[in-house]
């Protein structure tokens, strides 16, 4: 796990005990300054996470094979759209959030560069975050 991404050890670390303990969090936040690998960090954890065998990284199940051929249903990275990430673009995310998921047990969502949201959109995440929490 995580073999291909050198540096972060503790966070590693950390992640992959989450995964062990079958204690992830609904959500978490990867923040530090630009290049240092925490979108690969956010995918392979999120590979780990939607991983059908028990060993949780076996790059061998549909899900796995899926996600490596960027076909897996049951994930998506949610990028901006120009200069922003649109009020459509949550709203498609939100509605997407509400259905099953197909080979996981779990759906993975990433919102890369997050703070590109526009005010409007981020209002939007945040009121529906709170009502569902």
């Amino acid at each position: 796990m995580f073999d291909n991404i050198l540096g972060n050890d503790k966070i590693k670390e950390l992640l992959v005990n989450s995964i062990r303990n079958r204690k992830t969090a609904h959500s978490y936040m990867f923040v530090g300054m630009e290049g240092i690998g925490k979108c690969l960090i956010a995918k392979e954890f999120a590979k780990m996470i939607l991983c059908t065998d028990d060993n949780k990284y076996c790059n061998k199940c549909k899900s796995c094979i899926e996600f490596d051929t960027n076909n897996n249903p049951d994930f998506k990275i949610i990028e901006p759209d120009g200069n922003s990430i649109k009020i459509e673009q949550i709203r498609e995310f939100q509605n997407k959030v509400s259905e099953k998921p197909i080979i996981s047990n779990k759906k993975v969502y990433i919102i890369n560069d997050s703070d590109k949201m526009t005010r409007r959109s981020t209002k939007l995440f945040i009121k529906n975050i709170r009502r569902t929490s």
